[in-house]
């Protein structure tokens, strides 16, 4: 896997490693593109449509009613191609349906969130930059609850998470990568079959302080693509 230069290339490898894990049974599936600005429901309508040219039919799900409103006006969706968390929590799911992407849920939902992936069962969700923590509820007995029981049940299959002077990526099934920027672009530092902590990267990557951040390669995936 390399690392991609603009949002088509992050969302067709996305697409890959979300095939490759389905074909391996994963049921609740996390997508992470931790960059700021992205316009989220292009994404995700992209995503679906990549994933559709695989013949499966996707359904959009929003925390409110006015998103998913406005994904059916902009991208000309039907009322059963956009939905809400509550809809999906309420039995709501079409018949046609394959499995189904949610866009950005938030620790606000929470409950809804978890309520609809009940509801659907063993039907796969693709939750897409999920921020299911909630810094309110620390680290008490109730997030302990959450991270052994709902929590716990979400796979990363894909990621882009920008450093300092660096960037993170994952594509299911592995390895994770890690790049490092230099003067004429990233090269990969590290291959790694779990996930690094900030202080092994520190010491693959070879700092001792802070850098300048990966604000190039975020500028290029911002680019939203026709």
């Amino acid at each position: 896997m390399d690392l991609p230069a603009h949002l088509n290339a992050a969302r067709r490898q996305c697409a890959t490693a979300l095939e490759a894990a389905l074909a391996d049974g994963l049921t609740r599936l996390q997508v992470d593109l931790r960059f700021e600005g992205l316009r989220w429901p292009a994404v995700a309508q992209g995503l679906c449509e990549a994933l559709q040219h695989q013949r499966r039919p996707v359904v959009l799900a929003f925390a409110d009613m006015g998103a998913a409103a406005l994904a059916r006006r902009d991208f000309g969706l039907s009322a059963a191609q956009a939905l809400t968390f509550a809809d999906l929590g309420a039995g709501r799911w079409p018949d046609h349906a394959a499995l189904c992407v949610a866009v950005t849920p938030a620790a606000p939902d929470y409950t809804a969130f978890e309520n609809a992936c009940t509801a659907l069962g063993e039907n796969p969700v693709i939750a897409l930059n999920p921020r299911l923590e909630d810094a309110a509820v620390g680290i008490g007995s109730v997030a302990r609850a959450r991270r052994r029981g709902f929590l716990a049940l979400w796979r990363v299959v894909y990621g882009l998470y920008p450093l300092e002077q660096a960037a993170l990526a994952y594509a299911h099934p592995g390895p994770w990568r890690l790049f490092r920027e230099d003067p004429d672009g990233f090269r990969l530092a590290a291959s790694l079959p779990n996930r690094p902590d900030g202080d092994a990267m520190d010491q693959l990557l070879g700092k001792s302080r802070p850098g300048a951040g990966l604000a190039k390669a975020a500028d290029d995936l911002l680019q939203q693509v026709g």
